[in-house]
Order: C-alpha cells, then sequence, then structure tokens
C-alpha cells in the first residue's frame, strides 16, 4: 500500500491497539500529525510541554496496563522528554517516544540544521531500554514492530524510535506487519519446584510484594498463593493494590517501621516477588530479611544484586506465582492466628503515628473517607504523599500512581491527565506541592481543552517543603527553599478549572467529595505545613534532633 513515513507510523500504532497519543507537533515531525488528522482513528492529547507530554503517556500506561505513547519533533523538545522517560524507565513504565530527526543526509554532519543536536539517539541511552532510528520510510514498519516488541518483553521500559523529517515525508509501497504478541515468560519448572518446595516446609512464610506485580496484572494469583499458604503480604510503594489493603492477610506498606522490621524477623522464609530491593524499599539496605529468600523476578540481572537470594526464579510474576501455587494445591493451613497478627501490626502502627503525628494520619484518614475505592491517585513529591504512600488504603491495582525511582518533580498533574484519559470511568486525584505544582502546571490547560477532568491537591507551605526539614536538621538552617507562588484560586480561574481553597484538614474531605461529585477538573488548594512522615526512616534524622 502506498503511504508516506508519517502514516507509516500511525498505521503501525494502530496496529499495536494503540488508542491516544499525547505531544506536540513542530516543523520536523508534521506528516506524523498530518496522518493522525488524515486516518482520525487516534485521539491525540495536545501538551503544553514535552515533558509534560511524555508524563501523560507514562501516567497512560500506569493506569491503563497499555503502552503510552508520546510525540516530540527534533532536538530541544526531543530532550524535553529525558526526564520523563528516566521517571518511566525507573518504575517500569511501557512508554514509548516517537521523535523526529533533521534530515536524514544531515545527521552528524554539525552543518547547523535547524533543531539540530548531535547524538540526539544517544541521548536517550541513560533512560531507554532501546532506541533505534529509522533512516527510510520502507524501515519504519519494522522498526515500530521491534519497538513495541522491546518495550512489552521483559521488564517493561521505555523505548525511543527516531525518524529524519525527510523520511516521514517519504512515500513508498509499504506493508504493515502483524503486531507483537508479548509472551509471559515461565520460568523454568524445576525452579518453580525449589520454591514450593520451600514455602511447603516454611514455619512462619511472609510475602514482600513490588511493582512487578501490578505490570503482570497477577494480584490474583498472589491472594491466591498467600491464603493458600496462609502468608502476610507486605508491599513496596510501587507494589500497593496487588492485594487490597483491607484483606485480612495485607500487611501493607509497613515494612520499614520498627514493628514491619520485628514482623519480618520472625519469618524464615520470604517469597519477595516482582521488587528491586532500592534504597529506599530497604533502608539503604539495612532492612533485614529472612534467612531463606525467594526473589521471582523477571530480569535476572536484578536477582542478588542486593540481596542475596537462596533461590532467583526468573520469570513473569503472574506465570510464577500460578505455577508455585499449582505445587502447592495440596497445602491447607488452618492458621487462624496470622490474619489477628497482621491486624494488631497495623494497628501498632496506626497508634505509633497517631501519637508522634496526629496531623499526618488526619490527612490520610481523611483523604480515605473522601475517596471512593476505585479512585486513581497520582503522586507528586510532597510530605501529604510521603504520608500516603505509606499508609494510605489501596484496594486495587493501577491505583496508585507514584514517581518511586527516580522520584521525578512535577510528575504529578500531567500523569493524572494521562491516567484519566486511560480511566475516564474513575476519579482521579493528584497530590501536588506548590514547588512541584508549578513544575507543570500548565498543563491544566490540556485538562481543559481535551475534557479530562482531574482533581489536583495543592499543599502550599510557599516552598520546597521536602527540603526546609531535611536543612534545618542537618545544618541547622535553610536555605534557597523558599518560593513566591501565584494565587491559587486566580490561576484556576485564568485556566478554566474550579478553584477551592481550604484552611484545614477537616475542610478538605468534603472539598474532594464535592470536587469528585461535580466530574469537574478541580484544583483545591490547602496552606500549611505538614509534620514529616514517621513512616520513613528518615524520620529517625528528625528524631535525633529532638
Amino acid at each position: 500500500m502506498r503511504m508516506t513515513g508519517g502514516e507509516a507510523v500511525v498505521r503501525s500504532l494502530k496496529a499495536h491497539g494503540v488508542d491516544t497519543v499525547f505531544g506536540i507537533p513542530g516543523t520536523h515531525n508534521l506528516a506524523i500529525y498530518d496522518a493522525l488528522r488524515e486516518m482520525g482513528s487516534i485521539r491525540h492529547i495536545l501538551a503544553r510541554h514535552e515533558q509534560g507530554a511524555a508524563f501523560m503517556a507514562d501516567g497512560y500506561a500506569r493506569a491503563s496496563g497499555r503502552a503510552g505513547v508520546c510525540l516530540s519533533t527534533t532536538g530541544p523538545a526531543a530532550l524535553n522528554t529525558l526526564a520523563s522517560l528516566g521517571t518511566a524507565y525507573s518504575d517500569s513504565s511501557p512508554v514509548l517516544c516517537i521523535a523526529s530527526q533533521i534530515p536524514a543526509e544531515g545527521i552528524g554532519l554539525g552543518k547547523g540544521y535547524l533543531h539540530e543536536c548531535e547524538d540526539q539517539l544517544g541521548s536517550f541511552a541513560p533512560v531507554t531500554k532501546w532506541r533505534a532510528r529509522a533512516d527510510s520510510a520502507a524501515e519504519i514498519p519494522g522498526v515500530m514492530r521491534e519497538a513495541f516488541a522491546r518495550m512489552l518483553t521483559g521488564r517493561p521500559r521505555p523505548v525511543a524510535v527516531e525518524i529524519p523529517c525527510d523520511t516521514l515525508d517519504e512515500d513508498d509501497d509499504l506493508a504493515i506487519p502483524a503486531p507483537v504478541a508479548a509472551e509471559r515468560e515461565a520460568p523454568e519448572t524445576e525452579l518453580v519446584e525449589r520454591a514450593a518446595a520451600l514455602l511447603r516446609a516454611a514455619r512462619r512464610p511472609v510475602i514482600w510484594a513490588g511493582g512487578g506485580v501490578i505490570g503482570s496484572g497477577a494480584g490474583a494469583e498472589l491472594r491466591q498463593l498467600a491464603e493458600r499458604l496462609q502468608a502476610p503480604v507486605f508491599t513496596t510503594v510501587l507494589g500497593k493494590g496487588a492485594v487490597a489493603d483491607d484483606h485480612p492477610l495485607a500487611a501493607g506498606a509497613t515494612i520499614l517501621h520498627p514493628a514491619g522490621r520485628e514482623f519480618v524477623a520472625e519469618c524464615d522464609v520470604m517469597l519477595a516477588v516482582g521488587t528491586r530491593f532500592t534504597e529506599e524499599e530497604s533502608d539503604r539496605w539495612g532492612l533485614r530479611l529472612p534467612d531463606t529468600l525467594i526473589h521471582v523476578e523477571i530480569d535476572p540481572e536484578e536477582i542478588d544484586r542486593n540481596y542475596a537470594a537462596t533461590l532467583g526464579v526468573v520469570g513473569d510474576a503472574r506465570a510464577a506465582l500460578q505455577l508455585i501455587s499449582d505445587q502447592l494445591q495440596e497445602l491447607r493451613r488452618e492458621d487462624n492466628t496470622i490474619a489477628a497478627e497482621v491486624a494488631a501490626l497495623r494497628q501498632k502502627v496506626w497508634r505509633y503515628c497517631q501519637e508522634r503525628a496526629p496531623e499526618g494520619v488526619e490527612l490520610v484518614q481523611t483523604l480515605r473517607k473522601a475517596l471512593p475505592r476505585e479512585t486513581i491517585l497520582v503522586s507528586d513529591l510532597t510530605v501529604a504523599a510521603y504520608w500516603c504512600r505509606r499508609m494510605l488504603d489501596i484496594y486495587e491495582p493501577r491505583t496508585n500512581i507514584y514517581p518511586w525511582g527516580f522520584c521525578t518533580l512535577g510528575f504529578g498533574l500531567p500523569a493524572a491527565i494521562g491516567a484519566k484519559v486511560a480511566r475516564p470511568d474513575r476519579p482521579v486525584v493528584a497530590l501536588c506541592g506548590d514547588g512541584g505544582f508549578m513544575f507543570n502546571c500548565q498543563e491544566l490547560a490540556a485538562a481543559v481543552q481535551f475534557d479530562v477532568p482531574i482533581i489536583t491537591l495543592v499543599f502550599n507551605d510557599e516552598a520546597y517543603g521536602v527540603l526546609r526539614p531535611q536543612q534545618e536538621a542537618r545544618y541547622g538552617a535553610a536555605h534557597a527553599v523558599d518560593v513566591v507562588n501565584p494565587d491559587f484560586m486566580g490561576l484556576a480561574d485564568a485556566f478554566g478549572v474550579d478553584g477551592c481553597r481550604v484552611d484545614s484538614i477537616e475542610q478538605l474531605g468534603p472539598a474532594v467529595t464535592k470536587a469528585i461529585e461535580a466530574d469537574r477538573s478541580t484544583l483545591i488548594e490547602l496552606p500549611g505545613s505538614l509534620p514529616w512522615p514517621i513512616m520513613e526512616p528518615s524520620a529517625r534524622m528528625f528524631e535525633a534532633e529532638q
């Protein structure tokens, strides 16, 4: 079929089931936009900054489980996506970035073409799993298919494709190949049998579920195995929602609390699934794990990287959990005390936090009461989100979206837009500080233009409030963290979203409920600061000063 390179890009996206892309047109990628206009089958969300577009694609991917796609033009536009792609890379989110390039004949010559960037493709190397250039229209279908194969096979991570502008304009007789069918990588049978044997013999097993459980859709398999073993389930921040936090065996993200550490220390076997044991999740690798560690992980490079595994099981979390559970079908543990112990653990954590920082606990309780069970919560980096990332109950997979590994400020608002586009049937609420909100506040215009109703909570302490207490604790004084903000209610009005300022956490709950019922984009501001989350190991820094 005769088509341009731009049409080949769009037809390849359509073949892989893409229904939405996020981006900004530019001089060099107009052929793609013309194809989007002509075909009309893929929705385009016009961002106000390429970083916002890539964050939207990431939010879309995390909320839906499908690939998120962002489009950028050449040079500065392509480089604007890098922080967002790094965020997706750290958290194993499948995002495809398609960037244009200068004319093919000029690449690498330094002649001074418009938007010319030395080694643009190489700039994607630290933040993508794979990257490639299509140097002719004939190469585009194959490169696009390979991009999806690389992105969705093994650990899902971002990929980048760049295409010269003249290649996008070129036409040729092209065929779009069949889409990639991503297969789950099943672990070796011997490893499954060994894992099952270790769990069968365990006196007191425990499970630690990470983001890999969410990514593989293994929630049901996790719950089945936990119930069969009568094993408590702790989660990482990215693993929240893998099992509903009101399940009797759900210990939540409490593993770093002293009570959680004590609980785990009494266990003899840990099954860790889809987690990399990163610095923040392991208290700088100071968390003591049970002597017997079974590590299920899709990426073989993660086995033994941070903790030596008694048994490393390489494979997809869903496939591995199902196969291990099948090996244990005869197991029927009747330990009625475990659920009671889990409940006692969680109550102990709540009391501990309530005694030391009641305002933080009040925030979590207020939000949980105001948010419907199915709400998608998208966090930026703010003390309010720090409280919620450990303590707020989450009930379903893909409803807790957090920029965990890269910890990228400005993620919350645009990622919430992407999540709402993916799941228009659910309320989407973003938690932002005033500093992080200002990174990408302009994307409110996109939410209004494309009727994507999100609720943004701005916790306004007139500072980079995560940093101020750290400076004061470490150096005795703060410096260069105070900010001058606009009138947020005036800003909301200027963007055409509803605005509401509340004076207390008590008033926050009704305001959130009202905004959800209105189903309109709403900006809710709460002035003031919150205490540092007691659940975080970093709280020791402040206790030492008291």
